[in-house]
């Protein structure tokens, strides 16, 4: 059993190294932005919310029809180039719109929220400097992030705070910061 002078050493000695390391706070704030990054991006083909719980992306892509020049797709199905008598047509006609154009030349997910940005949230490091910790975005991401939450002054208003942490994920980082705090402690304590 420690005396209390060894005790009150091995205190002063956790509270010296949490002013340049404070690792009871980093390790709840890395699994802040895993839940974070789960209501944020979605699981599976739903997608994600912003902090207010509203479903995002919320704008669906148009369906009126449209005509598109062949020479500006690339990679669109060859049924869409040619016409019934095998001739290449001068534009590519699409019954459903955008929406359709999208499904049918792009590999990608026709979501807003994916690509760069997603992979950029979950790459980037938690910001850990002394007795702060912090989760960010990479600089070619952040005024995307800023347009999708804030709208572009224009006609989209945007879909509102959606990289802030719910009063939910709050209280739970709290919670487990809390009970990081009291483990390092008796750790200390017990040396």
């Amino acid at each position: 059993m420690p005396t209390p002078a060894e005790i009150q050493k091995n205190l002063d000695a956790l509270y010296s190294d949490w002013t340049n390391k404070f690792t009871a706070l980093y390790g709840p704030v890395r699994e802040l932005k895993r839940i974070m990054f789960k209501r944020i991006f979605g699981t599976g083909s739903s997608g994600g919310t912003n902090t207010a719980g509203d479903k995002l992306p919320s704008v669906p892509y148009k369906t009126t029809p449209i005509y598109v020049s062949p020479r500006s797709l690339a990679n669109a199905p060859s049924r869409f180039k040619v016409g019934k008598l095998g001739e290449p047509i001068k534009s590519l006609y699409f019954p459903d719109g955008y929406a359709q154009l999208k499904q049918e030349t792009s590999r990608k997910l026709p979501l807003e929220l994916t690509g760069r940005l997603k992979g950029g949230f979950l790459s980037q490091e938690v910001i850990t400097e002394g007795l702060t910790a912090g989760i960010g975005l990479p600089d070619s991401e952040k005024e995307k992030a800023q347009g999708l939450q804030f709208g572009n002054g224009k006609r989209f208003k945007g879909y509102g705070p959606i990289f802030q942490p719910t009063a939910e994920e709050q209280a739970e980082m709290l919670e487990d910061h809390a009970a990081e705090l009291v483990q390092q402690i008796i750790n200390a304590m017990n040396k």
